[in-house]
């Protein structure tokens, strides 16, 4: 399947071209240099904003697959799993409640001898 022209990062970077391009034909902007900078930056700006949304994108496939992973595991599982499940998820949401621990076994240091 053939993706459309403005899902594709080609179409965004040739976009940004014609934009300043236009800008610097119609005398807005007045130096080529300053011109081939602002496509330059504006590019790079473009293809930042294209790699994190594609991120993003991934992260959230991800965890929507896990979300159904799980829900379809609760759905299916017996009523004793769920409770294993349960008891097993308890102790890591309710952390906050837990004692903290403290060192109980000494340490040795070194004894200094004077001669």
């Amino acid at each position: 399947m053939i993706k459309p022209g403005y899902r594709t990062s080609e179409f965004w970077f040739t976009l940004v071209s014609f934009i300043f391009s236009g800008l610097y034909l119609s005398g807005i902007i007045t130096d080529n240099g300053q011109k081939e900078d602002l496509i330059q930056e504006t590019s790079r700006g473009v293809e930042a904003i294209i790699l994190v949304a594609g991120q993003l994108i991934v992260l959230y496939k991800y965890v929507k697959s896990r979300s159904e992973i799980k829900k379809t595991w609760w759905d299916t599982a017996s009523p004793e799993e769920r409770e294993e499940a349960n008891k097993r998820n308890r102790g890591k949401k309710d952390d906050s409640k837990r004692p903290v621990k403290t060192r109980t076994r000494k340490t040795s240091k070194p004894s200094q001898s004077s001669n």
